[in-house]
């Protein structure tokens, strides 16, 4: 397999990356390692304050082969046999993440050839290995402005940029190896839309359009919905609540005469763990009608994030509608936790601070956590 992966990139990389689009090569090697099981998250967000979208691409790579712990084995005989077993998925393991490193070693030292500038490190003694890449293409004929600390390599005035760092170290107290990755490619694609051209995010057209998305699903039994009403008025010490929060967000506004105040209000879903088909398939149909809209609406601020996988305990944002010149903010946020699925609708006047107890409460206002009272 790695020798035909080695071909293929050998091939497509003869040619020359055209355009603005995410360089195409380097989104042949996500989908080769999205295929091999690595999760590759996709972001992509028109909020920064110049023309264009900036597109993300991440994946992390860990692996360890740290020995198995026995608090009792019955026998000898049945140590050895989880010990092989433990031994043969590791092997496996390790096959499957050195024919990764090997492909991003490949189109990384090819594009090279192509990039306005290329970096690449490797230091390997014994069974310690530190691996660190780079490489940007300029904006137009600009010159590119490279930072270099120690063996990594940051680019601020980029049009796409791509890195590797990886480390393999030994783990004294688990008895194994450690193996840890980070892959990160990035492209800004014009749109034509400058800053001063945009318009907040529409949430009521947005709302309108995944409603029926929802509809089915609130008709099955045992999925309940939920008003949200998160409130911390002007004066209010923030500092005296921290514990009881789960997230808290500052930014500056003009929201109640205070830049750190805060009213979010909004729809939470929960949806039994019985229905993990549905909640699949409606995080799925989200995504779709999410991407939909804001590629229809490029003069609306967002960030869009997206993994293939439902985040799990802490909610993360599949769409964030972002304030512009002061208008509320959006978020859909999606989770999952051995009781189900949950949705949030959020619309957020100011700063939004998100009680720890969410998803309890019946409304947090300055601090004091009202509970629903469940029948």
């Amino acid at each position: 397999m790695k020798k035909l992966f080695t071909c293929v990139l050998l091939v497509a990389l003869c040619l020359t990356a055209q355009g603005q689009q995410p360089n195409e090569k380097l989104r042949q090697l996500e989908g080769y390692l999205r295929q091999q099981g690595y999760n590759i998250k996709h972001t992509q967000s028109n909020s920064r304050g110049k023309e264009g979208v900036r597109h993300t691409y991440q994946a992390f790579i860990a692996e360890n082969t740290f020995a198995p712990s026995f608090v009792e084995a019955p026998s000898e005989e049945v140590r050895q046999m989880v010990l092989s077993k433990h031994d043969s998925i590791n092997a496996q393991r390790m096959k499957k993440l050195g024919q990764a490193i090997d492909s991003i070693r490949i189109t990384f030292a090819l594009l090279g050839k192509q990039a306005s500038e290329s970096y690449m490190y490797e230091y390997h003694k014994e069974d310690v290995d530190t691996i660190k890449y780079s490489l940007a293409f300029r904006q137009d004929d600009d010159t590119l402005l490279a930072t270099r600390i120690k063996n990594n390599v940051y680019f601020s005035n980029a049009r796409e940029v791509a890195s590797f760092d990886y480390q393999k170290s030994y783990n004294t107290n688990n008895k194994g190896y450690s193996m840890l990755g980070s892959y990160v490619h990035w492209c800004d694609e014009p749109n034509g839309i400058t800053y001063d051209e945009m318009k907040p995010f529409d949430i009521a057209a947005f709302e309108t359009l995944i409603q029926p998305a929802l509809k089915p699903v609130k008709k099955l039994k045992g999925v309940k919905t939920y008003p949200v009403y998160w409130r911390h008025d002007k004066g209010f010490n923030d500092e005296t609540v921290n514990g009881n929060l789960s997230h808290k967000t500052t930014r500056n506004s003009m929201y109640g005469d205070n830049s750190h105040t805060g009213l979010t209000t909004g729809t939470y879903y929960f949806i039994p763990a019985q229905y993990e088909k549905e909640a699949n398939d409606l995080y799925k149909q989200l995504d779709s009608l999410t991407l939909d809209y804001i590629t229809r609406h490029p003069e609306q601020p967002y960030e869009y994030d997206f993994t293939k996988r439902i985040p799990v305990l802490n909610p993360g944002d599949l769409l964030h509608g972002v304030s512009y010149e002061d208008s509320d903010e959006y978020f859909l946020k999606w989770t999952r936790d051995d009781a189900g699925f949950h949705i949030l609708l959020l619309t957020s006047k100011g700063e939004l601070w998100m009680p720890r107890d969410w998803r309890k409460l019946k409304s947090y206002i300055n601090g004091k956590l009202i509970y629903r009272s469940e029948k």
